[in-house]
């Protein structure tokens, strides 16, 4: 009985001993995990600020390959409408101080209803050239296929032969038409569109009618750009145009 005793309290001392294990070995192994999820962070903070021999190489012949490209499109670039208009100016003055040519000059302005050129005379040295770039510095410049200095200017306004001269009014195909002098002359300055005739003369007063057919006096902008706005409304349709003049 006694034996039978002692047994069991061994046995109860072993279960005891065996979960006393089984805790402490958890305890380790959570302690261990927990040691390690702070040193993660801490190799992959390494790793991203450390990047792989590959990936740097990757990176350097990316880099090395967009280089030229850059070059190449700034060079494409020169002359552009999209080119910066003071880089073009520097660039339009060292072409002429390296060249050394002395160069016809042209000035050349561009209104709303046509343009005129002026041909300075004689030919102007490197100096001269760069003088008057500098002097119409708004303006862009250019040299042209045959050697010429352009200088153009773009200006919203009508040209001063348009204000001493024209005339709105209709041609004898029924075009709305900028004429030099009255109609009646016939001296086509620009043709804007085609008119619908029939539906514009039963339309309008017979007094507008008569000043159309004998011309309208344009000598600012802002009536250029009324009488332009009225006449629209009875502007043929494009198909129309077309199928007339297939016909």
């Amino acid at each position: 009985m006694n034996a039978f005793r002692l047994k069991k309290q061994l046995w109860r001392r072993w279960r005891r001993w065996k979960k006393a294990l089984w805790i402490g070995a958890a305890c380790l192994g959570l302690t261990f995990l927990a040691w390690r999820s702070l040193q993660v962070p801490e190799e992959i903070s390494e790793l991203l600020n450390s990047p792989a021999p590959g990936v740097t190489e990757s990176l350097d012949h990316i880099q090395a390959a967009d280089e030229p490209a850059a070059a190449v499109f700034k060079q494409d670039g020169i002359g552009s409408p999209e080119a910066d208009p003071a880089e073009a100016q520097e660039q339009l003055l060292q072409a002429i101080e390296q060249s050394g040519q002395s160069r016809t000059v042209h000035l050349k302005i561009t209104y709303v209803t046509g343009e005129e050129i002026q041909t300075l005379a004689g030919r102007r040295n490197p100096q001269q050239q760069k003088q008057l770039i500098v002097e119409h510095a708004a303006w862009s410049g250019r040299i042209g296929p045959e050697g010429d200095l352009w200088l153009e200017q773009r200006v919203n306004d009508l040209s001063p032969l348009t204000k001493r001269e024209a005339y709105i009014g209709v041609d004898e195909q029924g075009n709305l038409t900028l004429f030099k002098g009255p109609p009646v002359d016939q001296k086509v300055m620009k043709t804007f569109f085609q008119m619908d005739m029939g539906s514009m003369k039963s339309a309008l007063p017979e007094e507008i009618w008569n000043q159309l057919q004998d011309g309208i006096r344009v000598q600012d902008i802002e009536e250029y750009n009324s009488v332009l706005s009225t006449f629209s409304d009875y502007a043929r349709d494009t198909a129309e145009q077309v199928m007339q003049s297939k016909e």
